[in-house]
Parts: structure tokens; C-alpha cells; sequence
């Protein structure tokens, strides 16, 4: 954290000394969100299994500030820094620092720029040019998009055509190895996309189809940061898991396409009524174990009401046949999905709490009912879910794969979601979450029993 504030001052006295030379204008912005979790049965690797946790609690917190370097309305850049954990996985929820934790730079916590990008209009046009590592998401309606809702590199144009349409193409890598003198070089070490969507909004309904469509290289594996405890230090794995999810059971020979096609929209014109819709189809054109494609769909309702906003949805995703060694899985870009269903199993309010955390629905179906915005008291709201999912992969394929992260046909789950939000000041929310997720997993097909699992977290969030 001293490194951290060190940094800022450092910066804020660089601006300071620039701004009376140059035009540009400097904003400041971003979040600081400190939480604390008790979870029973949901943390390490044997998540789930019967009697294999009593019961954890965690601490912790994530800085996000954002400069804003601004030119003029068609020329601006921001650099979002962040206070991570080395060791945390990049997703929905970002980056966070752990209480406690320990590491060869003593805190265990490094400062990364987690967004870094160059905005740009085309001159005498709206054109808008984003060039750099930025936010991202593929579309999706209902839930939270199942491909990809996280940070990436790349270049994404948004070119309005009129009032109505708007188009959206770039170029995105999401995963390249070094190249360096004197270092090993791995050929086709990169993953590179090309994704095209089209936007077209109307009084009361909106609706995008899109598609990516891009080359995976046999050589993208990615390396990976472990705590080594025998040493108490962080150690890299070079080269130890497939750096995308876009395989099947085995590692492609060549260079692989990989391509989504995907059509979803909303429909509003029936006030107080909303309907959603989502269908994705994902594919790769490898041979054998390495080949995959699958599919997804969902369907919501909800209506706005004085009091709250009831709602209810459903999903349905493609799993493994029993009759072929390829993956009939849908396809996600390095697991960076946002799928929302359940805040134990899936992606919802991560609160720093995040826990099994499926970002894809790949291989389940579900339904969840469910009311938000509940309020009986100012600055005071409620949100409730319940979703019931199953799997639909074949208990022939589940090997030797936990529940946790495969589940079949004979697997089910219910997931019980309370989240309960209180505005403490403008700029200061309270958030207490509660959830408890209810499992019924076909012993009889695996080695291991397995339990119910708790998660308790009460999340402050400071937004500026």
C-alpha cells in the first residue's frame, strides 16, 4: 500500500507540473471496495467435498483509479492502476488484494495498470477508435455474457450509421508469449480475433448479431503464478495450461479457427413488461479430442412494479455426448465469461468474495425466479434469486472431473441468493450478501461425496 500511495503522489505531482504547459485536462476517478467473507465449504481445490472444510473467513480489498487524460471531446487516454494479488486470476470482478498475504515483495500485492488505452474520433466523423488494453464484452441479454466480459488488448471501432444502427469491429488478442533475444521462441504462440457486431435500437426493442471468428496457435500455453509455501515465494510455471478455452480434450496440431456467431436483443415496447433473448453458437475446426463446438440460449422476463421488479429466466447450454471424443462444450475466451446465475457456483456478486466462480454455463441448463429492487426503507434495497441448474454432459464422460467444474446429466444444484444494499453516503454503499447453494451430485459416477456450501459477505464500496 505504501508502494501504492508513493505512485500516486508521484503521478499527481507529474500532472501538477505538466498541466501549465499543456491543454490537457486531468479526471480522476474509481472505486475502493473492501470486503469480508465467511464461506463454508466453497474455498480450495476440494470445494464441495463432504467434511473437506469447517469453514474460512478472508479479508479484502481493491483500489481502482482511473486517469483521464483529456485533449478535447475527440482525443483522450486513461490508465486505470490497480492493487492486486499476484496469485488472483483475472475475471469479472478484477484483481484483489488478500489481508495477510505474503510474498517476495513483502506485502504479497502488486501495482498494475489494468486498463490502458487511447480513445480517438476520426476526424470529421463520429468514428470512435479505441486502441489498447480496455474493457470488453461480447453481447448478451439475459445473463451475464457467457464468451467474454473482462480486460483485453486490442483495437475496437464503434462507427454510428444513423439514429438507429450503430456498427462495432476490432481486431482483439487475448493471449501472445514474449518473443525476446537470447529466449526460447514458440511458434503460433498467440491467439488473435476479429469480431464484427451490429447495434439496431428502436422505439422499444434492440437487437445485436455479431460474430468472431479467429486463429488459435497450437503454441498458446499459457504460464501460471503459484504460492510456493515450501519456499514462501511466488514461482512462475512456464507453459503449464492452454492459454484459451477453446479446445476440446487435446491440444490442436496447426493453428485452429475458432469462431462465435451470436444474435440477442431486448424487448421493452410492452412497459412495464421486459423481455430478453441470447443464442450463441461457438465452434473450432480441429480433428479429433482437440475438436469442439456447442451452444447456448436463454430466455427472461421481468416487470417493473412499484414496490420491486420480479423477473424469471432460463438457459440452456450444449454438454459432452458419450458417442464422440470431442467437446460439444460451449466455447469461452480464457474462462473470462461473466455468467451471473448464482454467487457460489457461477459469477454473480463477486464482492471480492468470488468462489467456485464458472464464468461459463457450458455443459448446464437452468431456470431462476427471482425479485429486485425491493425497498421498504430509503437507501435501502433487496434483491432475491433462486435458480434451480442441472447438467448436460454424459455421465459417460465425467472421468475423473469434479461436479465443481463439470457437471452431467444425473448432477443437480439449487443456488439461494440474498443480496441486501444500503447507501450509507453518495458515494458509500453497504452490501450484505447471503447465499447458500444446495447440491445433489451423483456419487455412484465419481470417487468422492460431496455437501452443501455457505458464503456470508458484508462489502463496502467507495465509488468516486
Amino acid at each position: 500500500m505504501k508502494k501504492f500511495l508513493t505512485l500516486l503522489l508521484a503521478a499527481g505531482m507529474v500532472v501538477s507540473a505538466a498541466s501549465g504547459a499543456s491543454a490537457v485536462e486531468m479526471k480522476v476517478s474509481g472505486s475502493w471496495l473492501t470486503s469480508f467473507t465467511f464461506a463454508d465449504n466453497l474455498f480450495g481445490k476440494n470445494a464441495l467435498t463432504k467434511d473437506a472444510d469447517e469453514g474460512t473467513f478472508n479479508a479484502a480489498h481493491r483500489v481502482r483509479v482511473n486517469f483521464d487524460m483529456v485533449a478535447s471531446e475527440s482525443l483522450s487516454g486513461r490508465v486505470q492502476l490497480e492493487v492486486a494479488n499476484l496469485s488472483k486470476t483475472e475475471h469479472s470482478d478484477g484483481q484483489y488484494y488478500t489481508w495477510g498475504t505474503r510474498g517476495t515483495g513483502g506485502n504479497g500485492s502488486i501495482l498494475t495498470a489494468r486498463l490502458a488505452y487511447l480513445d480517438w474520433v476520426l476526424p470529421t466523423t463520429d468514428v470512435l477508435v479505441r486502441m489498447g488494453r480496455q474493457s470488453f464484452t461480447v453481447p448478451s441479454y439475459t445473463f451475464g455474457s457467457p464468451v467474454f466480459d473482462s480486460v483485453i488488448d486490442g483495437v475496437v471501432v464503434n462507427a454510428p450509421v444513423n439514429d438507429m444502427i450503430g456498427v462495432s469491429f476490432g481486431w482483439l488478442r487475448p493471449f501472445a508469449t514474449v518473443n525476446k533475444w537470447n529466449t526460447e521462441h514458440f511458434a503460433h504462440s498467440s491467439v488473435d480475433l476479429a469480431y464484427v457486431g451490429v447495434d439496431v435500437a428502436g422505439d422499444g426493442f434492440k437487437i445485436t448479431p455479431w460474430g468472431m471468428i479467429g486463429l488459435h496457435g497450437n503454441g498458446a500455453v499459457a504460464d501460471t503464478v503459484e504460492w510456493n509455501s515450501s519456499t514462501g515465494q511466488y514461482e512462475t510455471k512456464q507453459n503449464a495450461v492452454p492459454a484459451m478455452d477453446m479446445m476440446g480434450g487435446a491440444s490442436a496440431d496447426s493453428r485452429t479457427t475458432v469462431y462465435w456467431v451470436g444474435l440477442g436483443g431486448e424487448l421493452t415496447m410492452f412497459d412495464p413488461f421486459k423481455f430478453t433473448a441470447d443464442f450463441i453458437y461457438s465452434a473450432n475446426d480441429a480433428d479429433g479430442a482437440a475438436g469442439r463446438k456447442g451452444w447456448y440460449a436463454a430466455l427472461g422476463a421481468e416487470m417493473k412494479a412499484g414496490f420491486a421488479t420480479p423477473f424469471v429466466k432460463g438457459w440452456y447450454a450444449s454438454g459432452d455426448d458419450a458417442d464422440s471424443e470431442d467437446s460439444g462444450r460451449l466455447m469461452s475466451i480464457n474462462g473470462g465469461g461473466a455468467f451471473d446465475a448464482s454467487s457460489t457456483y457461477f459469477d454473480a456478486n463477486g464482492l471480492l468474495a468470488a468462489s467456485i466462480d464458472n464464468c461459463n454455463p457450458a455443459g448446464t441448463w437452468g431456470v431462476q425466479a427471482g425479485v429486485k429492487g425491493v425497498s421498504f426503507v430509503e437507501d435501502l434495497t433487496h434483491a432475491l434469486s433462486v435458480t434451480y441448474f442441472q447438467g448436460t454432459n454424459n455421465t459417460e464422460r465425467v472421468g475423473g472431473t469434479s461436479p465443481v467444474n463439470y457437471m452431467t446429466t444425473s448432477d443437480s444444484a439449487w443456488s439461494i441468493d440474498f443480496l441486501n444494499s444500503y447507501k450509507l453516503y453518495q458515494n458509500f454503499t453497504a452490501n450484505l450478501l447471503i447465499s447458500y447453494l444446495i447440491t445433489d451430485f451423483d456419487e455412484s459416477i465419481r470417487t468422492g461425496k460431496y455437501d452443501n456450501g455457505f458464503r456470508g459477505t458484508l462489502n463496502f464500496t467507495y465509488a468516486f
